[in-house]
């Protein structure tokens, strides 16, 4: 009787350790060049579910005063300010605006990001949050995976 409980007990462990290393957080980059603007996008995934996008776009113009850019583009997101699970921002670094984007899917505040973003009606969070939605909608962008 107690090897068969041994056993069990081993059994048991073993698919808890197979369980516990098939639940890693994965993660694919997407980049898209447009508009001297370059784009790249880093997903945070498990299976297929998104926990996290993280959208860096760097803007190459040649701006004669950053800091007048800098100073637009940090009112333009004043009159759409962050929220649970939503934050932008924006820097100067090497001589370029860099602008940050965060969707943070287990925090978010979805009624916001629903208006915000425009989705339909019938827009759920567990369908915005599916890794292959949020694929094809950077793809739609023209994004490609960097691989």
């Amino acid at each position: 009787m107690k090897k068969i409980l041994k056993f069990c007990a081993l059994l048991l462990s073993f698919a808890l350790l197979l369980t516990a290393c098939g639940s890693e957080e994965k993660t694919k980059v997407y980049t898209e060049t447009s508009n001297n603007q370059e784009h790249v996008s880093t997903i945070y995934y498990k299976g297929d579910t998104v926990n996290k996008v993280i959208t860096v776009s760097t803007l190459n113009d040649n701006v004669s005063n950053l800091d007048s850019a800098l100073e637009t583009v940090k009112k333009s997101f004043l009159k759409k300010p962050n929220f649970d699970g939503y934050t932008r921002s924006a820097e100067i670094k090497d001589g370029k605006i860099v602008l940050t984007t965060e969707t943070d899917y287990n925090k978010l505040d979805f009624e916001t990001y629903r208006g915000r973003i425009h989705l339909s009606g019938s827009a759920t969070l567990e369908n915005e949050r599916k890794l292959s939605n949020v694929e094809n909608n950077l793809k739609k962008e023209g994004a490609t995976e960097k691989k």
